[in-house]
């Protein structure tokens, strides 16, 4: 009876240890790539555009939601470049998001942190070009053809050595981008992600 205890004792002791050493609040800075495309899908047919690569620069807070494990919510602001080409057309709308993830930290021998991730990101266009037969014109605004708002499901996982992130990450749009969109079609966004970072 002594024995288990004193077992008991040296679990609990160790798991008060563990959970006084995860950090409550984690800032960090992200930049990396953004290989985009949009999915137009309708009656009963999806195809993917032509994927383009541009880049996405963000800053991140991480928060502790539970004291005794490092399960956290990040959230953050990102500058994100997006779009695709299909049919002559080819598209480059800029956004700022806002991300809502939870993520939890894997411990690797107090070296290697890995971070797998899921969640929500909103994003508002600001800005960008859409070009066919060599003319150009807004992408947003009342003269242009897709809708400011984004919204869409974010999954992925980042790896922490020594402060610095190395993260891959996939959004899946869930809204249709065509202003006054009348017909069955829809266009969402997709992109695929790769950052560097580093935590402070």
């Amino acid at each position: 009876m002594k024995k288990t205890f004193l077992i008991l004792a040296a679990i609990l002791l160790a798991t008060a240890v563990s959970a006084q050493n995860h950090e409550k609040n984690i800032l960090g800075v992200r930049a990396g790539l953004n290989l985009s495309s949009y999915s137009i899908s309708g009656s009963g047919m999806s195809i993917s555009t032509d994927s383009r690569a541009s880049f996405h620069v963000a800053v991140v807070d991480q928060i502790l939601l539970c004291n005794r494990l490092p399960f956290y919510l990040e959230t953050g602001l990102a500058f994100s470049s997006r779009g695709g080409k299909v049919a002559g057309v080819s598209s480059r709308p800029s956004y700022l998001q806002i991300p809502v993830l939870v993520n939890y930290h894997f411990n690797i021998k107090d070296i290697v942190t890995i971070q797998p991730f899921a969640g929500l990101y909103y994003g508002f266009g600001i800005g960008g070009k859409m070009k066919a037969g060599g003319e150009k014109g807004d992408i947003f605004g009342d003269e242009g053809g897709l809708k400011r708002s984004d919204l869409g499901v974010r999954l992925g996982a980042g790896v922490v050595w020594n402060r610095i992130y190395f993260g891959l990450g996939y959004d899946i749009g869930c809204l249709d981008l065509v202003k006054d969109n009348d017909s069955e079609g829809k266009m969402r966004n997709n992109c695929f992600s790769i950052s560097v970072g580093y935590n402070f």
